[in-house]
Formats: structure tokens, C-alpha cells, sequence
């Protein structure tokens, strides 16, 4: 596995043979399209979910011709539309991937207000619930409400160790998260470099690739922080140029990943 500065470093060459202008084209095309479908009331969760998958093997399949310095066009953002395995095995690997993160993520925050709060807090704030959903009429509805639960705001309020709750949400929420993403942050780029791969065979195969790479990726992604915070100074304007360069940067990866 080469290095991760080499894999920059080959990302803005590949870049910087005359790709920058539809490397930020395709980005910014992909961004309008994806927010336009999200704004439509109903329809755009649905939306979301049917479409997310195939639009990002579209937005990784884009990069991966910049990077591999392949002849590259627009219309390479809608390829999981033109195929109906690739499509199909898209919204499988998104489907897939919505229902391990999100339960994992409920679970994770669940057991980390569990050590932070305790048990009798937890208890007491649901018999709180339990009283109020008593009190529910379709006259009184809102009389009852309690705002709080004064013994659960107490128990965090009085002096809280703050070093134990922030340690507590890395160990407990954030280092699981982030374990899960890594796992499976190649889905898409498999899925697009296959066109014959089923979603659950592009999970597993994800899983297998980054079994010893997950730290290699994971200070992929942290050598961009310097440059996220520019572009968060430049109004958000930055990850224009930006977004272009860490998904060719992270398609050196997968290639570089498969050898």
C-alpha cells in the first residue's frame, strides 16, 4: 500500500491533466440534482432513499475515470441508470447500509445516556412519560406537557465531569461509527468498478478489503481536516475545489486497495 501522501500527490496530477474544470462540474451537478430531489416535500425522502445508492456509484465511478486518466463525461454520473444490476445492487448496498449504521448509532447514544445519567434517572424520566401519556385528551393536550424531568436535568447538572461524558461519547458512540464507515466506505466503488456484483456481495467484499486498511483510510480522510477548515472559512466555498480532490484521492485508494 503506497502512501497516503503519494495518493494525494497522484490525485492532483490525475486532476491537473485537464480534469479540474469537470471534476467540479460533476460535483456541483451531482450536488444540485441530489438537493433538488431532497427539497420535494414526501417524494424527496423517498427520493433519497431510492436514488442515493445509484447517484453515488455515479459520483465514485465519475472519479474513479479522473483518476485512473480515462476519458470522462457527465453523463458517467448516471451510470447506475443505464444498468439495472448496478442499480438494483446500489439501492440494496444503501438499504444495507441504513440499517446497520443508524440502529448501531441509536444503540451506541442509548448505552452512553445510560452510563451518563444512570439507571434510577432513566427510570424515573420514563415513568415521567408514562404519567404524561395518561394525561393525553384530545381537549388538554398540552397542560400536561412536562418540559422536563427535573432528577434527570439534576443528574447531569451537578458538577458534571466533562472529560468522563466527552470520553464517554468517543468511546461508546463515535469510535463504533466510525469503525462501521470505514468497513464499509468502498461499497460504492466496488459496486461501480463491477457491474455484475450484488449490493450484499459488494458489503461483504468492502469489509474484507478494509480489514487491516481502516486506519490507512481513516488518516486519508484526516489529512484533508486542514483543508476542510479553510473551505469552512471561505463560506463553505472551498469544498468545491476541495470535494474533487479527496474523491480522486480516495479512488487512488480503492485501486491502489485492490492490488
Amino acid at each position: 500500500m503506497i502512501s497516503n501522501s503519494q495518493l494525494r500527490s497522484e490525485a492532483r496530477i490525475s486532476l491537473g491533466n485537464g480534469k479540474w474544470g469537470i471534476a467540479i462540474g460533476g460535483f456541483l451537478i451531482y450536488v444540485i440534482i441530489t438537493q433538488a430531489i431532497g427539497l420535494i416535500p414526501i417524494i424527496g425522502l423517498i427520493g433519497n432513499i431510492l436514488l442515493g445508492g445509484p447517484f453515488a456509484v455515479g459520483l465514485v465511478y465519475f472519479y474513479l475515470k479522473i483518476s485512473r486518466d480515462e476519458q470522462v463525461e457527465i453523463e458517467d454520473l448516471f451510470i447506475a441508470f443505464k444498468n439495472k444490476n448496478q442499480f438494483l445492487a446500489s439501492l440494496v448496498a444503501f438499504l444495507l447500509i441504513i440499517v446497520l449504521v443508524f440502529p448501531t448509532l441509536f444503540l451506541s447514544l442509548i448505552i452512553w445516556i445510560f452510563l451518563i445519567i444512570g439507571k434510577e434517572s432513566i427510570e424515573k424520566f420514563i415513568e415521567s412519560i408514562g404519567q404524561f401519556s395518561g394525561n393525553l385528551n384530545a381537549f388538554n393536550i398540552q397542560t400536561e406537557l412536562p418540559l422536563y424531568e427535573p432528577n434527570v436535568i439534576d443528574s447531569i447538572s451537578n458538577d458534571p465531569n466533562w472529560f468522563v461524558i466527552i470520553l464517554g461519547f468517543i468511546l461508546v458512540v463515535l469510535i463504533p461509527i466510525i469503525y462501521i464507515n470505514l468497513s464499509i466506505s468502498q461499497i460504492y466503488f466496488i459496486i461501480a468498478d463491477d457491474e455484475n456484483i450484488t449490493g450484499l456481495e459488494a458489503f461483504k467484499k468492502s469489509w474484507r478489503l478494509m480489514k487491516n486498511q481502516k486506519l490507512n483510510f481513516f488518516l486519508l480522510g484526516l489529512s484533508f481536516i486542514g483543508w476542510v477548515i479553510l473551505s469552512i472559512l471561505t463560506i463553505f466555498l472551498g469544498f468545491i475545489f476541495l470535494t474533487p480532490y479527496m474523491y480522486t484521492s480516495y479512488a487512488k485508494f480503492f485501486d491502489n486497495l485492490k492490488q
